[in-house]
């Protein structure tokens, strides 16, 4: 018997002349004539939560010894990509491959793979920008910070992070982190427990719906609410200075805001966000610059029209509390009417309307 323990490698494609493959647990053989069929059989062995997939390969091989390990090791390496794809399709990533190879009569070679959990780390594989970035939205309305999503080369990392970004209502404290093996996702930085994490986001919560059932009024259009909240924000939360970036704060929250009535500019936009999409209007977080320092607003979708709010911008200094007159000169601005008062600047690729598309799975 040849054993061999190896680390996924990159294979070319093949044609067996005749393919039998069985699992550990007692199944009836089955005989696989074409790639299609080896598939099927391997997934459904991971399908069945099998530990062992057997494959006998009827080929002709050398009467050198030597030389016929060195054709089944070949054609090993050749299973190994098949047996990734299908690990794959059941959510799984090979993180390694232990084998045995019997070689008989010069005629076959049968394998036995080990797919137990000792060589499979559990994924959700991500196949586009826009499931990455959905799947990154549900994870983090959901507070998942356990599940490792997967692509080749953690290619979409920066989509969880730009997701993160357009949403910080959810953000506490979370950081994304990445594998050399193509995982990614969430999970908080430490500042803040997971448990701290729920309380706030369920106190910020539970305060948004006292606030919209407050300011909400039967028969408003989208603008009227839109125009509800902000207002709501300038009046009820003051821009909390001197805070830097880099640490955990309350002010960068939508609790800090709704809450402590205290926020940064993220703060704000977290909470407009929160409130938007509660009253169904799809709203994102901008990220760019304003006045020359760094600035966060927002950018909501109503009808098919896209418009861009800041009610940061739009609190006076020094604050004039729920009394002051609401200033309104960055409400409702699209694209170019912003781009006017030449005081805001932002990448308009990274903040598209898709990803206000998008939120509408936070809905």
């Amino acid at each position: 018997m040849n054993k061999r323990w190896v680390k996924s490698a990159g294979v070319l494609l093949f044609t067996l002349a005749c393919v039998m493959l069985t699992a550990i647990l007692p199944v009836k053989a089955a005989t696989a004539n074409s790639e299609a069929e080896i598939r099927q059989i391997m997934e459904q062995a991971f399908a069945n939560g099998d530990l062992e997939v057997t494959i006998t390969v009827d080929r002709t091989f050398s009467v050198s010894e030597y030389q016929a390990k060195q054709e089944a090791d070949a054609y090993a390496a050749e299973l190994i990509k098949l047996l990734e794809e299908s690990a794959l399709k059941n959510g799984k990533l090979m993180n390694g491959t232990s084998y045995s190879t019997v070689i008989a009569n010069n005629r076959t070679a049968t394998y036995k793979f080990d797919i137990s959990s000792q060589f499979m780390k559990k994924v959700t594989a991500l196949s586009s920008e826009k499931s990455a970035y959905t799947r990154a939205l549900k994870a983090l309305k959901t507070r998942d910070y356990t599940t490792n999503f997967y692509a080749e080369n953690a290619m979409y990392f920066d989509t969880f992070v730009l997701a993160l970004q357009h949403h910080p209502e959810y953000n506490y404290g979370i950081m994304v982190w990445k594998s050399a093996d193509g995982t990614f996702g969430y999970r908080p930085s430490g500042e803040l427990s997971t448990s701290a994490i729920k309380t706030r986001m369920a106190k910020a919560n539970t305060k948004a719906d006292a606030i919209l059932k407050k300011i909400i009024e039967k028969g408003m259009t989208n603008k009227q609410k839109l125009k509800a909240i902000h207002d709501y924000l300038v009046k009820n939360c003051v821009y909390k200075d001197g805070i830097s970036a880099g640490r955990y704060n309350d002010a960068f929250t939508a609790y800090g805001c709704l809450i402590k009535k205290e926020a940064v500019c993220q703060g704000y936009a977290a909470a407009f966000n929160l409130l938007a999409l509660k009253s169904g209007i799809r709203s994102i977080a901008v990220t760019g610059d304003a006045g020359g320092a760094s600035h966060a607003w927002n950018y909501v979708k109503n009808g098919s029209g896209y418009y861009y709010i800041d009610a940061t911008w739009d609190d006076p200094m020094p604050d004039g509390g729920s009394k002051a007159k609401v200033c309104q000169d960055y409400f409702y601005l699209m694209q170019k009417k912003l781009e006017k008062k030449n005081t805001h600047t932002w990448d308009k690729t990274e903040n598209a309307k898709k990803y206000v598309d998008y939120a509408s799975v936070l809905q």
